[in-house]
């Protein structure tokens, strides 16, 4: 197989590198050119498709060229450490890629600029920030993402000593993805796209102190020279963003040595790797119980989250523009990539449960035949199950945070159990669990906390002892059956015969052919102790307590 290498040439401040195979007008003062293989087309038009900022390889690397194999114009703009001494970066791609680039009509133009260069005031000499709003004019998407950040920064201590290693390159990477990004999205065209891609917990709003201290260290290392930096992704990119979440990364690049199939060379029986064997994928609303699972230890395929940003930026997938989306993408067991219907139908899906009275923040949902009256359900819950639940060790037990305090019947046939919390020693409502009784079935949904507190939008994350009332939830459907409270749902006749268990098999017995006597019954599996259950048997039948055969004879 054939590999094509395209290298990117560096110069000095502020460290502006790509490759292009005719000069770029705007970056032409400020670094030479190098003619790329014809194999690869650049964009020639200044408005670019879609714009990608993230740090070498990983995600960006992947959603740059999938977004060129779909016939996109798109330039990449790599942050890299800014300790890296090393004059040359690279990306790698097979010669099946860049036909297929070339075919559907994409291109690909890479620059890139150290951390440092983007944090200095845009009036600096050394600053990049004027050179990306130049290169990144006119774009219709642009996609951000954090993914390489630790990578680059583990690279670049490779360079240090030991007493210098310990650095906040990542951090400093951080900061700069977002500077990029809010230079870019302010030249960008109207009805510009804005995808970013974050980890599961990353930037879910309770990150502004870590923030804050990013800020102050940086200041300091800048002096009053620093730029303003913004809190996140969304705030950088000022406006609905949609956002693509995802658990534990896994995969790499194709320009990686890692994104072989095989594990460890050849073998009798070769190991597939895993980007490989879990290319199946699953999206849900982050605010949902499913898109919470994420969190608690899920993992993506890298290869996924770059197919479904390019579609995004390339706009494949339609996405309500004006108030963005926030999803979470896993990935499970299968060799087959999804197509363009899968995806567009997982999207459907999501944006119909977003778009639904509970915003997505579904928790529960119970199926019965007939409830007799909601009304009487919901008494039962509010003022038996409930109370019973909230003073359990698990939820009474928590001393620090919100916790749920008590329930309230609001309506003949709904429950709210509140969740309270001390702010500034006022006890204040964060967070609800709304439980709705319909005439078949139950559900539970996360309800927002009091907006005059500050907490009148519902919480991306789950609240606590959220999950101990979910699975309460469960029993609690189960004694409302036992209760008289609702009727359990019938199964059909072809589901009940679908369901129906396997005969057990049977146990034969084979006889001694020297054995002159029929052979002993089997002793069932289910006796008791004692001499029976050893296998002893009555050597003849006993006569007590029967009726005698014979009357005694009279003399």
């Amino acid at each position: 197989m054939k590999i094509l290498t395209v290298v990117a040439l560096c110069i000095g401040a502020p460290s502006i590198s790509g490759f292009n195979s005719s000069p770029l007008s705007s970056l032409s003062s400020r670094r030479p050119t190098l003619a790329a293989s014809s194999l690869v087309t650049v964009a020639q038009t200044s408005s670019p498709d879609v714009v990608v900022i993230s740090p070498p390889g990983g995600i960006g690397e992947i959603a740059s060229v999938e977004a060129a194999r779909l016939g996109g114009s798109v330039k990449w703009f790599v942050v890299s450490a800014p300790s890296l001494s090393s004059s040359s970066t690279g990306i790698a791609l097979t010669s099946e890629t860049l036909s297929a680039i070339e075919k559907a009509g994409g291109s690909i133009e890479l620059a890139g600029a150290n951390a440092d260069s983007l944090l200095v005031n845009s009036d600096d000499g050394n600053s990049a920030a004027s050179a990306v709003s130049t290169w990144c004019r006119g774009t219709k998407s642009i996609l951000c993402t954090y993914d390489g950040a630790e990578e680059e920064k583990r690279r670049a201590d490779l360079e240090k000593s030991a007493d210098e290693r310990g650095g906040s390159e990542d951090q400093m990477i951080r900061s700069s993805i977002r500077v990029a990004a809010r230079e870019a999205v302010g030249v960008a065209g109207a009805g510009v796209s804005k995808i970013a891609i974050l980890s599961a917990e990353e930037e879910m709003g309770d990150e502004e102190g870590t923030e804050q201290k990013g800020k102050g260290f940086l200041g300091g290392l800048f002096g009053g020279n620093a730029v303003e930096i913004p809190d996140t992704m969304s705030e950088a990119m000022k406006g609905a963003t949609s956002v693509v979440r995802h658990g534990e990364l896994f995969g790499a690049p194709e320009s990686s040595p890692e994104s072989s199939p095989f594990m460890g060379g050849p073998r009798r029986e070769p190991i597939l790797r895993e980007m490989y064997t879990m290319r199946s994928i699953r999206i849900d609303p982050t605010i949902s119980l499913s898109g919470s699972v994420i969190a608690g230890g899920s993992k993506t395929n890298r290869v996924a989250v770059g197919a479904v940003a390019s579609r995004l930026g390339m706009e494949k997938i339609e996405v309500p523009k004006k108030r963005g989306i926030d999803v979470s993408l896993s990935s499970f067991a299968g060799t087959e990539t999804p197509t363009e219907e899968e995806w567009n139908k997982e999207f459907s899906r999501v944006i119909e449960l977003i778009a639904s009275p509970s915003g997505g923040a579904n928790l529960f949902s119970a199926e019965f035949s007939s409830v007799p009256s909601t009304k009487r359900l919901a008494e039962w819950i509010a003022t038996k199950w409930a109370p019973a639940i909230l003073r359990s060790y698990d939820i009474a037990g928590t001393r620090v945070g919100a916790r749920p305090v008590y329930a309230l019947q609001t309506d003949d046939n709904t429950v709210e159990i509140v969740w309270q919390e001390l702010v500034d020693f006022n006890s204040v409502t964060s967070g609800r669990m709304i439980i709705k009784i319909e005439d078949t079935g139950m559900t539970a949904t996360r309800g927002p906390g009091n907006a005059s507190d500050g907490f009148g939008r519902i919480s991306m994350k789950p609240l606590s002892g959220e999950d101990i009332l979910v699975r309460r939830l469960a029993d609690a459907a189960s004694q409302a059956i036992e209760k008289g409270l609702a009727t359990k749902s019938k199964v059909s006749a072809k589901e009940a015969a679908a369901q129906q268990t396997q005969a057990k098999p049977l146990t034969t017995l084979v006889a001694s052919s020297a054995a002159s006597a029929p052979a002993e019954p089997a002793v069932p599996a289910s006796s008791g102790p004692g001499p029976r259950g050893a296998g002893a048997r009555r050597s003849a039948e006993r006569t007590r307590g029967t009726r005698r055969k014979n009357p005694p004879s009279s003399e």
